[in-house]
């Protein structure tokens, strides 16, 4: 038994033991049916911890954060965090860890959490704890303490461990509990009375039972948030967004900071010719805003109103694709400079900057993902940013995505705005290099089929084809009063396509993101026959042959730009512009078992007018996410374009006739001189929009 420990922390190892024991009897007889992973053969890993905790607080610590497993995380939390009792029993007896029962899922027994500012617990518990915690303050390095323990029962309660290890357990049962025989030595040292002893399980027992009886009618009380997050509040049905456009003075001074190296600074030649010159030139015309450029002036604007921004992923500070150079590094001292730190006071209009960090982690993406989410769920203020080097391997971190970002606000009541860049496009990288999964976050997605239920969904998903639609998704994410995760199909090929640029007008006051984009190009909507609605870069690759086809005038090229929440009322006023097609069409270049089709295609047939069926272009089921043939992806690129374009000439032809058709009723009409009413076309083709829920424009907004 330790030497060094004094009489209190000796009654308060027996107090913790005592307890521990009682608790998992007490659920062993009141309810035996239900799995909770007892402590029981390990009871004396409370103790160890007790004394961690005690240990860190003689070296000054006072903010822990504590992360358990399932085995004995109840014993835990009763005996040694003080969980409210009442909440975890009636949690263990089927209830809700929330006040409202509809609002969350809540969480598995063994996974509930509380904020909190070896054989025996004897001498060598007690010396590893303040060797570990002397050494953790001394070295500022990691520190593991291997506890060897064993399980009373088997891997949960209605397991029956004796059927494959008869012999161990037959010694295992034979056993005095550890809290028992650790009293029993405590009493015969004279450093404990049977009294004392008896006295703690007896009031812990009636507190147990008293606790139990009020299971039943207790309120549960709603976790505690971190700092800030007070500030925050649950989104409404459809939120109103704010404009989130900045003054373009201040956007052009930003842009010019963002490529401002130190002083005394040599730049890579390079970064000189094709980074910061081309960039100021384009600041100063107003036009041709790439990809990189409408980012620095997002995190730059949120920066001089005093948010922090955090990006990491590997090679974040260059950018996969040599496109971002948040960072400079002087070709002779090899010194590292982050422009936007450097931004002029006088340009925050009195209040404090925000700190732009940029970490060039590891590809360890399970880890670091996880890292991420902490911190944004820690400040809600800090827009946190992870970039997959490519946005296939973010399926290294499915984990943090399943059981975090998707559903950690339905199981915990914690909202998240952690954001997730994966770059995607089809363009000759292979099965490995060109797909973020666009379908599996979708189906993570709680966004409903039918639109009846006007709840946000627990994520958001975009896919944006413009820098200022870009621009305006990162400042959209801190500046509205509630959080969710983005994961946003990051750009490759488009982060320098000359035609997927912005204007400084497109990011001013005034304007915002717009979750579907119309065709700009059409003349009269009237002319229209077939609509194609595209996510991402294909846009482009349609548009060039809308623009080449000679019929392209009866094309109109919508882009959802976000997918989840699905913009309905946004889709449905679009659509209904265009009131003489009858053909529409969903085009990807995904293969038909991924990307977008199977989640828009029910919430766009929702929409429709009556008898309307949506097609689909794209490619063909694939194994793979993509043919690992360069010819091959390029062959079947062209050829899904060539077939979204396929047969307009005969619904053309169609439109000539509805054209005749109603030219001959109106002049029959006008022969019986009656009042003049709708055209025979325009009653044949507008009264289809009204066979589908109609939303005012009114009440339209921005997700």
């Amino acid at each position: 038994m330790d030497s060094e420990a004094t009489p209190a922390r000796l009654e308060r190892f027996h107090e913790l033991l005592a307890k521990t024991e009682i608790f998992e009897q007490f659920l062993q007889k009141k309810l035996p049916s239900v799995k909770r992973y007892g402590l029981e053969g390990s009871e004396s890993i409370v103790a160890l911890m007790d004394q961690l905790i005690y240990e860190a607080t003689q070296h000054g610590i006072f903010d822990i954060v504590t992360g358990l497993s399932h085995r004995g995380r109840m014993s835990i939390l009763a005996a040694l965090f003080e969980y409210p009792k009442d909440e975890l029993i009636r949690k263990l007896r089927g209830g809700s860890e929330f006040s409202d029962e509809s609002s969350f899922s809540g969480d598995m027994l063994v996974d509930l959490a509380k904020p909190a500012t070896l054989s025996y617990p004897d001498a060598e518990m007690a010396s590893a704890a303040r060797v570990a915690v002397a050494y953790r303050q001394k070295f500022r390095r990691d520190v593991v303490i291997d506890v060897w323990t064993f399980r009373k029962r088997g891997h949960n309660e209605l397991d029956e461990p004796s059927f494959t290890q008869p012999a161990m357990y037959k010694q295992i049962n034979a056993r005095k509990s550890i809290p028992a025989a650790f009293e029993e030595r405590l009493i015969s040292n004279g450093r404990l009375t049977k009294e004392g002893a008896d006295l703690v399980k007896t009031q812990w027992l009636k507190s147990l039972n008293t606790a139990f009886a009020a299971s039943d009618t207790c309120n549960p009380i709603d976790p505690m948030r971190p700092p800030g997050w007070s500030l925050l509040s649950a989104p409404g049905d459809y939120p109103t967004e704010d404009t989130t456009g900045v003054d373009i003075a201040t956007l052009c001074e930003l842009g010019v900071k963002s490529v401002t190296p130190a002083e005394n600074m040599k730049v890579h030649p390079r970064i000189e010719r094709f980074h910061i010159k081309p960039r100021l030139k384009k600041l100063q015309e107003g036009v041709g805003l790439d990809w990189a450029t409408a980012e620095a002036l997002a995190f730059g604007s949120l920066l001089v109103e005093g948010y922090n921004v955090r990006l990491s992923g590997q090679d974040v500070g260059r950018g996969t694709f040599s496109q971002r150079h948040a960072m400079l590094v002087c070709q002779e001292t090899e010194q590292v400079h982050v422009p936007l730190n450097h931004i002029a006071a006088a340009e925050n209009a009195g209040q404090s900057l925000g700190k732009l960090e940029v970490v060039n982690s590891n590809l360890c993406e399970e880890a670091v993902v996880g890292f991420e989410y902490g911190v944004s769920a820690e400040d809600p203020f800090t827009l946190a940013i992870w970039e997959a080097q490519f946005g296939d391997f973010y399926n290294n971190s499915q984990t943090i995505i399943d059981g975090y970002i998707a559903s950690g606000e339905a199981k915990w009541g914690q909202q998240n705005g952690l954001v997730l860049l994966l770059p995607h496009g089809f363009d000759g990288g292979g099965p490995d290099h060109s797909s973020c999964r666009i379908e599996r976050h979708l189906q993570l997605s709680n966004d409903p089929v039918d639109g009846h239920v006007c709840a946000l969904p627990n994520i958001y998903m975009a896919y944006p084809t413009t820098p200022a639609q870009f621009f305006h998704l990162m400042r959209r994410q801190v500046k509205r009063n509630f959080r969710k995760p983005l994961i946003v199909a990051a750009p490759k090929t488009m982060l320098r396509l000359a035609s997927a640029t912005s204007s400084l007008s497109e990011m001013s006051p005034g304007t915002r993101f717009q979750p579907v984009l119309d065709d700009m190009t059409i003349r009269d909507p009237r002319s229209v026959k077939r609509i194609m609605m595209v996510s991402g870069k294909l846009y482009y690759d349609l548009a060039k042959a809308k623009n080449e086809n000679p019929l392209g005038e009866h094309v109109a090229i919508v882009r959802v730009e976000e997918l989840s929440p699905f913009p309905r009322q946004e889709l449905y006023h679009v659509l209904a512009r265009y009131a003489s097609a009858t053909d529409f069409v969903w085009v990807q270049e995904e293969p038909r078992n991924a990307g977008a089709y199977a989640f828009v295609a029910p919430r766009i047939s929702s929409i429709l007018p009556k008898h309307a069926v949506l097609r689909y272009v794209g490619r063909s089921e694939y194994a793979a996410t993509c043919s690992g043939i360069e010819s091959q992806q390029t062959t079947e690129q062209t050829q899904l374009v060539c077939e979204a374009f396929d047969g307009l000439r005969g619904l053309v032809a169609d439109l000539v006739i509805d054209n005749i058709a109603s030219r001959r009723g109106r002049q029959h009409q006008q022969k019986l001189d009656k009042p003049a009413a709708a055209s025979v076309m325009s009653a044949s083709v507008s009264h289809r929009w009204t066979n589908r829920p109609v939303y005012a424009a009114a009440q339209s907004s921005d997700h």
